[in-house]
C-alpha cells in the first residue's frame, strides 16, 4: 500500500500509470490471501480446472485452452506491439481462430468466440460519435491530463457534475494502459480503441454471467442461448459500441442479478470447491475478494495522497486540499477557456479532508476483509458478488444502479414468500449496505467535499429526481413509448418475448418445475416488469431508457426457445446439421434481400440527387448474384435437413410435450405477425421521418433530427433480414421443423448483428462524428500557427480530438470571434462548422479567403474550412464601411 501511496502522490505523469499500479495492487491482494485466503485443511480442492482447461478425452493436449488462451493472448499482444492498431482487426481475427479449436467443445468458450467474432474486430476501426461518446471521451481525457481522478472538467461547460464516475475512470485508465497522448493538441491516435475496450469487456461479462446462470439453473444449451439472445439484440450490441453511459450501467446490473439469482438457488450450506492450478489454489472466496480490493483500495489510497505531493527530488508536502480549476495547458490563450487557477475544497477542515476519507474507506474494505476472512459459503460469497456489482452500478449511473435491483430483490421475496431469508439474515442486508456504500459511496462523498451543494443539486436533483418527475430534455410519452422502441431495440427476439414471458408464468406453477427454474423465471419476470414499469413512469424518455428491461426479456426469450426446440440429434452429424441449419439462416437474409435492391446500399456520387430515392431499389444484385446467394441458402438447408433426418421421432415429446401444442404454435405465428411488423418498419421509408433505417441509430442517440447521409440506402438489406425472420419463425412454428429453423433463427440474429456492427455503424460514423475532419486538419495544417476554430460548435467532437485545443467560438454573440479575426489579420486558419452556417461565417471574414476543404459527401453535418483572414488595411476598410 505505501508504493501505491507514493505511485499517487508523485506530481508527474507515469507513462501507463495503471499498469505500473496493478503490481503493488496485486501485492496487497497476494498478501490478504496469505493471511486470510488460504482453503482449510479439510476443504475439496480440485486440481484444474475439470472440463475447462485441461484436454478432454479424445483431445489434443494442444487444443486445450491451457495451450490456446496463452497463444491467443500472444498473438493479440505480439501483433499490437509489431503491426500496430490499424492492423488489430485482423490481429483480433487471429486470436480467435487460435480459440476456435478449443471452443469447439466448450460451450462457454465457444460463445466468447462467437459473439467476439461479430464484436471485437471493427470495435476502434470508426470515429467516435457526437456528442457523447466524444464528451465522455474528453472528460476522461482530461482525467489524465489535469491528474485529478475526482473532479470532472468539461471545455466550455466547465465542471462536469452530470454522470457518476464509473466511465470516466474506465476510459481514462484504458486510454492511460494503451499510451494514448491525452495531451492538448496531440491528435491522438486509436483513442476510439481505448474507450470503446471496456464496454466491449463489460458486455461480454453481461452475457457470459448469463450464460453461467442460465447453464446452472436450466441446461448448457439454454445457457448458450440466452447469452447469444442478449449479445445479438440491437440496444445491446450497440451499446457496446458506444462509449457512453448505458453499457456499464446495465452490464453490472447484469451481472449482479445473475450473481442474486445463483444465489437464490444455492443451497445455503453448500461450500465452494477449490481449485489447484500449479502451487496455488483459489476459490470464488479469492476472486470476489480480489474483485473487492482491487475496486476499493485505488479510491481509498489516491484519496490518502491528495494532501501529500512527492516532487521530483523526493520530498513530501502536505497541504489542504486543493486542485485544478481550468482545462490542462488550455488556459485563456485558447478561445472558450478560463485562466486555469487553483481551487479550493467547499468544505473545510481536517475531519473532512481526503485524507480522512480515505482512512474511512479503507477501514470499510479491512472490516468487509476480516467479516469474510473464514466465509466458505457458496451462497453468501455470491451474495458479496452480487452487492459489490449493485456498488459498481451504483457509481455507473448513480441511484437507479442499487435502487432496481434492490427492488427486484424484494418483489421476488413477496412473490416467493421467502420473507425468512430476510429475517434471518441469509441475505445480509447490513453486510451488502456496506458492500455498497465501500464500493460506490467514495467518489460521491469527496466531490461533495470539494463542491458542496452545487454537485448534489445538479446529480441528484436535477439529473435524477427532475428527469424522473419533471422532465429534462428528451421526449415524453405514454407506455406505448417503449413498446414501440423494444420492437426494435430487441429485433429479431421481440418475437419470442411474449412467448417468454408467457412460458415463465406457465412454468413457474407447474409441479414437475425444478425449484432452481422456478425462482430464476420469477427473478426474470419481476426484472422485466419492474424496469418497464419504473422506465415508462417517467417524464424525460429517449429511446434507450428502456434499456435496462432488455437483459431480461432476452434471456425469458432465449429459455422459449430452448424449450421449443426440443432434442437435438447428437453426434457429429446432429452438430454439423445445426450449424448449416444456423448458416441457412445467415445466408437467408441476403439472398431474400438481393431481389429488393443493392444490398451494400451505397449510391455512387455520380448519381444525381433527384435520382437517388430509389435507386438502390432500382438496382438490385445481378441475376448471378441473387442466384448464388439462393443457391448457398438452399444447399445450407437441404444439408441441415439431411444431417438432421436420424433426429429421434419421439424427440419433442423426450423434451417437453406441453411446448408441442396448437397453442404454443399460434403463439409462435402472433409472435412472427409483431415480427412483420417491426421488420416493415425497419426496412420502409415514408414521406414522415423517421425512415425504416433511421430508426436503428436512434436507439442510442439523443438528436433525432439529425438529417440523413443522403448516399446510404439499406432498404435491401433490411427488408432481407425482416422476411428471413418471418419466415424462420413460421415455419419454426410446425413442431417437426424446430430442429432446422431453431438454428436458421439464431443465424439469422447473428447475420444481423454482424452487418449492423461491422456495416451499417462504420458506414454512417463519419456522418456523427469529426474524427475524419480533424483528422484532415492535423495533415493539411503547418504546424500550430495554423489553429482550428470551431464556430458555434457543441458537438464535443472538437474537443476531444483536439484535445480542447480547438479555438470555440460557441456564442450566439460573435463579438468574441470578431475580436480574435480583428487580432490576427492575414493569419491561415482552419475552421470546423456545420454546412447550414457556412454562409453566417463567410460573413464574419469578408474580404479574407474561405475555401470548403470536405463536401457533405464526406460529412453531411460538419466541413471543414481553409481560411485565410482578411489583412489589416481589408479589415480596417470593412470596419469602416
Amino acid at each position: 500500500m505505501a508504493a501505491l501511496f507514493l505511485f499517487d502522490a508523485y506530481e508527474g505523469h507515469v507513462p501507463r500509470a495503471p499498469l505500473v499500479a496493478l503490481i503493488p495492487i496485486f501485492g496487497v491482494i497476494a498478501a490478504v490471501f496469505y493471511r486470510v485466503g488460504r482453503p482449510p485443511a479439510d476443504a475439496a480442492v480440485v486440481d484444474g480446472l475439470p472440463g475447462f482447461w485441461n484436454a478432454q478425452p479424445g483431445e489434443s493436449p494442444y487444443l486445450a485452452p491451457r495451450y490456446t488462451i496463452p497463444a491467443a493472448l500472444a498473438v493479440a499482444l505480439v501483433g499490437a506491439l509489431t503491426l500496430g492498431y490499424p492492423s488489430f482487426e485482423w490481429v483480433a481475427v487471429a486470436s480467435l481462430v487460435v480459440l476456435l479449436p478449443s471452443a469447439v467443445r466448450r460451450p462457454g468458450l465457444l460463445l466468447f468466440v462467437v459473439v467476439s467474432a461479430a464484436y471485437l474486430p471493427r470495435l476502434g476501426g470508426y470515429g467516435l460519435w457526437d456528442p457523447w461518446e466524444t464528451h465522455y471521451g474528453e472528460v476522461s481525457r482530461e482525467i489524465l491530463a489535469r491528474k485529478d481522478w475526482i473532479s470532472l472538467w468539461w471545455a466550455q461547460e466547465y465542471w462536469f457534475w452530470s454522470k457518476p464516475i464509473l466511465i470516466f475512470w474506465m476510459e481514462a485508465t484504458s486510454m492511460a494502459s494503451l499510451g494514448v497522448n491525452f495531451l492538448p493538441d496531440a491528435n491522438p491516435e486509436n483513442a476510439e480503441w481505448a474507450l470503446r475496450l471496456p464496454h466491449y469487456l463489460l458486455s461480454m461479462g453481461a452475457v457470459m454471467s448469463v450464460f453461467a446462470l442460465v447453464r446452472r439453473t436450466f441446461s448448457v444449451r439454454a445457457g448458450f442461448l440466452a447469452g447469444l439472445a442478449l449479445a445479438t439484440i440491437p440496444h445491446f450490441f450497440f451499446l457496446a459500441h458506444q462509449a457512453i453511459t448505458d453499457m456499464p450501467f446495465v452490464s453490472t446490473m447484469t451481472i449482479a442479478m445473475c450473481l442474486l439469482a445463483l444465489a437464490l438457488v444455492t443451497d445455503r450450506d453448500a461450500t465452494v470447491t477449490s481449485y489447484r492450478v500449479g502451487r496455488f489454489a483459489f476459490s470464488a472466496q479469492h476472486v470476489v475478494l480480489a474483485a473487492l480490493i482491487a475496486v476499493v483500495l485505488p479510491q481509498a489510497i489516491y484519496l490518502l495522497s491528495r494532501n501529500v505531493t512527492l516532487t521530483e527530488g523526493f520530498r513530501f508536502a502536505f497541504h489542504p486540499d486543493a486542485f485544478l480549476y481550468g482545462s490542462a495547458g488550455n488556459g485563456s490563450d485558447v478561445p472558450g477557456n478560463p485562466a486555469p487557477r487553483e481551487h479550493e475544497a467547499a468544505v473545510g477542515g481536517w475531519a473532512f479532508q481526503p485524507i480522512t476519507q480515505g482512512f474511512v474507506w479503507l477501514l470499510g474494505l479491512a472490516v468487509l476483509v476480516w467479516m469474510y476472512r473464514r466465509e466458505r459459503r457458496t451462497r453468501a460469497l455470491l451474495l458479496l458478488g452480487f452487492y459489490l456489482f449493485c456498488g459498481l452500478a451504483f457509481m455507473a449511473k448513480g441511484i437507479p444502479g442499487f435502487a432496481l435491483p434492490g427492488l427486484v430483490a424484494l418483489f421476488h421475496l413477496v412473490a416467493t414468500r421467502k420473507w425468512k431469508m430476510l429475517g434471518d439474515g441469509e441475505l445480509r442486508v447490513a453486510r451488502g449496505m456496506l458492500t455498497v456504500a465501500v464500493v460506490g459511496m467514495p467518489w460521491y462523498v469527496a466531490m461533495y467535499m470539494r463542491h458542496g451543494r452545487r454537485f448534489t443539486d445538479r446529480l441528484l436533483i436535477h439529473d435524477h429526481i427532475n428527469r424522473l418527475t419533471a422532465g429534462v430534455h428528451g421526449d415524453k410519452g405514454t407506455v406505448q413509448y417503449f413498446l414501440e422502441q423494444l420492437g426494435y431495440g430487441m429485433f429479431p427476439w421481440i418475437a419470442l418475448v411474449p412467448v417468454g414471458v408467457a412460458i415463465a408464468l406457465v412454468w413457474r406453477r407447474r409441479s414437475d418445475t425444478r425449484v432452481a427454474e422456478r425462482e430464476t423465471l420469477t427473478l426474470f419476470t419481476l426484472w422485466f416488469f419492474a424496469a418497464f414499469t419504473l422506465f415508462s413512469a417517467m417524464v424525460t424518455k429517449f429511446h434507450h431508457y428502456i434499456f435496462p428491461a432488455e437483459p431480461p426479456a432476452a434471456i425469458l426469450a432465449a429459455i422459449a426457445l430452448d424449450r421449443l426446440l426440443g432434442a437435438w440429434a447428437t453426434g457429429w452429424r446432429g452438430k454439423l446439421g445445426v450449424v448449416l441449419a444456423a448458416g441457412f439462416g445467415v445466408a437467408l437474409p441476403f439472398a431474400l434481400g438481393a431481389f429488393v435492391g443493392n444490398l451494400r446500399g451505397v449510391i455512387p456520387e455520380a448519381v444525381e440527387a433527384a435520382n437517388r430515392a430509389d435507386w438502390a431499389r432500382q438496382h438490385a444484385e445481378s441475376a448471378g448474384v441473387a442466384g448464388a446467394l439462393v443457391v448457398v441458402a438452399l444447399a445450407l438447408l437441404v444439408g441441415a435437413a439431411w444431417l438432421l433426418r436420424t433426429r429421434r421421432a419421439d424427440g419433442e415429446k423426450a423434451a417437453d410435450p406441453a411446448v408441442h401444442t396448437p397453442a404454443f404454435a399460434v403463439a409462435i405465428l402472433m409472435g412472427a405477425s409483431v415480427l412483420a411488423f417491426v421488420g416493415r418498419d425497419l426496412a420502409w421509408r415514408t414521406d414522415a421521418r423517421p425512415a425504416g433505417y433511421e430508426r436503428l441509430i436512434h436507439l442510442f442517440v439523443y438528436n433525432y433530427q439529425r438529417a440523413w447521409p443522403e448516399q446510404f440506402d439499406y432498404r435491401a438489406a433490411l427488408t432481407g433480414f425482416a422476411c428471413a425472420a418471418t419466415l424462420v419463425l413460421v415455419l419454426f412454428a410446425v413442431p417437426r421443423l424446430r430442429a432446422i429453423f431453431g438454428p436458421a433463427f439464431l443465424g439469422v440474429a447473428f447475420a444481423f448483428t454482424f452487418w449492423t456492427v461491422n456495416i451499417y455503424l462504420v458506414d454512417l460514423s463519419p456522418h456523427w462524428g469529426q474524427r475524419e475532419l480533424i483528422k484532415e486538419y492535423y495533415e493539411l495544417r503547418k504546424g500550430p500557427s495554423e489553429p482550428l476554430l470551431a464556430y458555434q460548435m457543441n458537438w464535443k467532437g472538437e474537443n476531444f480530438y483536439t484535445g480542447n485545443h480547438a479555438f470555440v467560438f460557441v456564442k450566439l454573440d460573435t463579438k468574441q470571434l470578431k475580436d480574435w479575426i480583428t487580432d490576427h489579420p492575414g493569419q491561415h486558419a482552419y475552421a470546423l462548422l456545420e454546412h447550414s452556417r457556412v454562409g453566417s461565417f463567410r460573413g464574419h471574414v469578408r474580404g479574407g479567403e474561405v475555401k470548403e476543404v470536405t463536401t457533405k459527401r464526406d460529412n453531411n453535418k460538419f466541413v471543414l474550412l481553409s481560411v485565410t483572414l482578411p489583412g489589416r488595411e481589408k479589415d480596417e476598410q470593412i470596419q469602416s464601411n
